[in-house]
């Protein structure tokens, strides 16, 4: 994994074949090494842009979450795409697993491409300390993200003595490392993202951006992070210091909210990746020509209630009386060219609630005030709900998640660490595809498998159950 601009050479070279004498022999060791590549700043800032520009793989996240979970339902056009994932049939090949594995590729090349340029942050000819700092943060931030989300995927619910994955800190293409434990990790995951935020500068609506890494988005990360592993107390500190920060509050009517899924506003969004030009995202579900490949499920839509704008915002409707993803459908680039939000204030609001409502002394009425404010936010008319009792008060979290963060990638995960079964509507799925459920034991197939060719490359790494 080289520098962007030594890949544009090369490309350039190769396959344009214009102005270019020679073509750099990559089967000679000393023609180009890290060692040579990284000489100045700019080399460094392009190996750290290369970095920011593979969070993309969070798109796999989901997608993934959608064909697995009960957010979606096969579309009218669609001609086979996602049909074996949706269908539940997925497992380590790459034809039955090429919707759910990639993601194990994307943040393994992420991790690889911070720990090719993390040492030579501070050895390269020029750039301030602060810029130097800024890099190395922006690179352990995002390969703490990375590990996490790989924990998500491929990992049974959190248990700190459970199988983890491959922790890699080091560029070695030779290694072959084992999985570790879960909470070996989750300590990578703590150090990588302390260190980063030691590193950046105090956060203010004057430096904030939501295309980089700062200490405020790392706090909503290790927000979501501490509700993952149910340190509730650490979930509330860290979500508290985001909602009260005030740089990115909810967006309180439909216009703005609205704005933000046509990347017109910026309104509540901590951290998105850009994709300027492509569709990556959005014709996942209906192509640019129309054609619907996944409509939203009917459950999801059932969902929403009336004087709830949400609903017109994640939802369109064509001639046809058919239901489409409009959460992703257009900006002003065009059509299904839509950024990757990542992570929003909203989600620290039901962070932050459930982790009120899951403590071991409930606070429901703090609990209740964060769900309430949220759906105030997003309801016309919207009366404040009281509960009695904290199982009431996280069922009713648990559906606003479902509702608020749909398509988001977070649906599928949070089945899998409440130990929830997943059960769709009998108009959204066959029988045989419509559940799966926790047990004794629970159904293999809410961890997703290692890609087989992972598992036949590094004898170390042991398959998930099931596959």
């Amino acid at each position: 994994m080289k520098l962007i601009k030594y890949s544009l050479l090369l490309l350039g070279c190769g396959v344009l074949a214009v102005s270019c004498k020679k073509e750099l022999d990559l089967s000679d060791p000393g023609s180009f090494t890290d060692a040579n590549a990284f000489q100045t700043i700019e080399h460094v800032q392009l190996g750290v842009n290369g970095a920011y520009g593979r969070m993309a793989t969070y798109g796999n996240d989901i997608f993934k979450n959608a064909y697995t979970s009960d957010e979606l339902k096969v579309g009218p056009q669609n001609g086979g795409s996602g049909l074996l994932t949706y269908r539940l049939q997925y497992s380590s090949d790459a034809t039955t697993g090429g919707d759910v594995t990639p993601g194990y590729y994307g943040n393994y090349a992420l991790i690889d491409q911070v720990n090719r340029v993390l040492p030579h942050v501070y050895t390269v000819i020029g750039g301030t300390q602060e810029r130097k700092n800024t890099l190395r943060a922006s690179l352990l931030a995002l390969r703490a993200i990375s590990h996490f989300n790989l924990l998500q995927s491929f990992c049974a619910a959190y248990d700190p003595n459970g199988l983890g994955v491959a922790v890699m800190t080091t560029f070695n293409p030779n290694a072959t490392p084992p999985r570790a434990t879960m909470g070996a990790v989750m300590a990578q995951i703590d150090a990588d993202f302390t260190e980063a935020k030691s590193l950046l500068p105090e956060t203010n609506s004057a430096n904030f951006s939501d295309t980089v890494i700062n200490k405020l988005n790392i706090e909503a990360f290790q927000a979501r992070i501490a509700l993952y592993r149910k340190d509730y107390d650490a979930a509330i500190v860290h979500a508290t210091k985001v909602i009260s920060s005030d740089i990115r509050p909810l967006a309180t009517d439909a216009g703005t909210f609205a704005a933000i899924w046509q990347d017109q506003s910026g309104a509540e969004v901590l951290y998105r990746v850009r994709l300027l030009t492509s569709t990556a995202m959005g014709a996942t579900f209906t192509s640019s020509a129309g054609s619907i490949y996944f409509n939203p499920s009917d459950k999801i839509i059932s969902q929403f209630g009336a004087g709830d704008y949400r609903s017109s915002v994640y939802f369109g409707q064509d001639a046809n009386g058919q239901n489409y993803v409009n959460k992703y459908y257009i900006s002003d680039r065009g059509p299904r060219m839509v950024d990757i939000k990542v992570i929003r204030t909203a989600e620290m609001f039901l962070i932050r609630a459930e982790a009120y409502a899951s403590k071991a002394t409930p606070d429901l009425v703090a609990g209740a005030a964060d769900l309430n404010a949220l759906r105030g936010s997003r309801i016309n008319g919207y009366i404040d709900q009281n509960f009695s009792n904290a199982q009431d008060l996280k069922d009713a979290i648990v559906n606003e998640r479902y509702k608020e963060l749909w398509l988001e990638g977070q649906r599928f995960y949070d089945l899998k660490r409440l130990h929830l079964d997943l059960e769709r509507g009998a108009s959204d799925a066959a029988p045989e595809w419509q559940f799966l459920r926790w047990g004794t034991p629970e159904d293999y197939r809410f961890v997703y498998p290692i890609p087989r060719d992972a598992t036949s490359a590094n004898p170390n790494t042991v398959q998930n159950p099931g596959y």
